[in-house]
C-alpha cells in the first residue's frame, strides 16, 4: 500500500497483481472499520460496490482511492 501511496503522489500508475491484491485483503480486512485500528490503519473509506479489489483493499486501509496531490 505504500507503494501506492508513493505512486499516487508522484503521479505513476500502480501496477499489483491480482495475487498481491488478494493476499493483502486478507491481511487488511480483520483490521478495518469505520474507527481504523491506530498506528495501522485510518478509518475505512467507503468505496463503490463494484469497485476494483485494488480500491476496495485502499479503502479499508482508509486510503480514498479518487486521492490526487493538488495541481
Amino acid at each position: 500500500m505504500h507503494g501506492w501511496d508513493v505512486a499516487r503522489a508522484t503521479g505513476q500508475d500502480y501496477l499489483a497483481t491480482d495475487a498481491e491484491v488478494a493476499a493483502a485483503l486478507v491481511f487488511v480486512e480483520p483490521f478495518s472499520g469505520p474507527e481504523g485500528t491506530e498506528g495501522l490503519f485510518g478509518p475505512a473509506v467507503e468505496v463503490a460496490g463494484e469497485a476494483s479489489p485494488l480500491d476496495r483493499l485502499l479503502g479499508l486501509s482508509g486510503r480514498d482511492p479518487r486521492w490526487a496531490p493538488a495541481g
